[in-house]
């Protein structure tokens, strides 16, 4: 029942609003005509529920700027993104809130410098990017290395990507058919990075990629992945609106999730690499690793 009322508001924000000034037009009118006291009190009653209910939902749906996709479970990766990104337009708001191309630029660079800074980009490099999106950070790359490679679940990212790559001679674009990379061979790339997209996997997709990313892979080759970092201030902040205001509705399926170092190192050092070291830069928290 909660997730159908949730639902119901979710898809018709204005339910509450409506519902509150009908009931405040009740309460006026029973108090107006002097109405026997007992219906004036529930009139109240439900007019101060209606006003309580309002203010919540207020809170919960503030920053909801996007679909609920409740319909969806969280590994249906494609089917999420794709339907974010089902216009160009709406795939630049996915990927970084804003929709024209300076604004999505600039948005990028903070995780460039840190890729560039941490993980290095030389001119000979085969360069991996996974869950590129609309290729926010790899139109910045791709001019630095030899060749860029991008692959993402979502066809309508891709597509975006594609039209914002098309000046670039060496990149390529690949569309994934499952949570895994299988169809890229086994030691290719001297640099395979991730960032801004493990917050929206399971764990154990988490995980896989992470394997995935030794395997393809040179030897000395580099990896680098970041994640929201939920022992930071601002990681903590967000997580703990999200338990003030969300708990009662259920999940979206591209609902971030946090991570930690011990996490991610978990991940990193099962999978053979060596040489990891974390970086805390607020409010991710960025591992490098090198394949031996």
């Amino acid at each position: 029942m909660r997730r159908r009322i949730a639902s119901l508001i979710r898809r018709n924000p204005w339910v509450p609003f409506v519902a509150c000034a009908c009931l405040m037009v009740v309460f006026a009118v029973s108090v107006w005509i002097r109405a026997n006291g007992g219906i004036i009190v529930f009139a109240g009653i439900a007019f101060a529920a209606a006003c309580s209910f309002w203010g919540y939902c207020y809170r919960a749906f503030k920053f909801a700027n996007t679909p609920s996709l409740d319909h969806l479970h969280r590994r249906q990766y494609a089917a999420t993104w794709d339907a974010l990104a089902s216009s160009p337009q709406e795939a630049r708001a996915a990927a970084c809130g804003a929709t024209d191309e300076r604004h999505v630029r600039l948005s990028a660079q903070r995780a460039v410098n840190n890729i560039t800074e941490l993980a290095g980009i030389q001119p000979g490099d085969h360069v991996l990017e996974i869950g590129c999106g609309v290729a926010r950070i790899g139109l910045e790359l791709a001019s630095r290395c030899l060749q860029w490679t991008g692959v993402d679940i979502s066809q309508n990212m891709l597509a975006c990507a594609a039209d914002r790559l098309s000046q670039l001679s060496n990149v390529n674009l690949v569309h994934l058919t499952a949570t895994n990379l299988d169809s890229l061979p086994d030691s290719s790339f001297d640099l395979v990075y991730s960032t801004n997209m493990f917050d929206h996997l399971d764990q154990m997709d988490r995980c896989r990629y992470v394997q995935d990313a030794f395997r393809v892979l040179r030897p000395s080759g580099r990896f680098y992945v970041d994640n929201t970092d939920l022992e930071s201030d601002a990681g903590w902040a967000a997580f703990a609106n999200g338990v003030a205001t969300l708990q009662s509705f259920e999940r979206a399926p591209f609902q971030p999730m946090l991570a930690t170092e011990a996490e991610l190192t978990a991940y990193v050092r099962r999978a053979g690499f060596v040489n990891i070291h974390a970086h805390h830069r607020s409010p991710v928290v960025i591992l490098i690793a090198i394949k031996p």
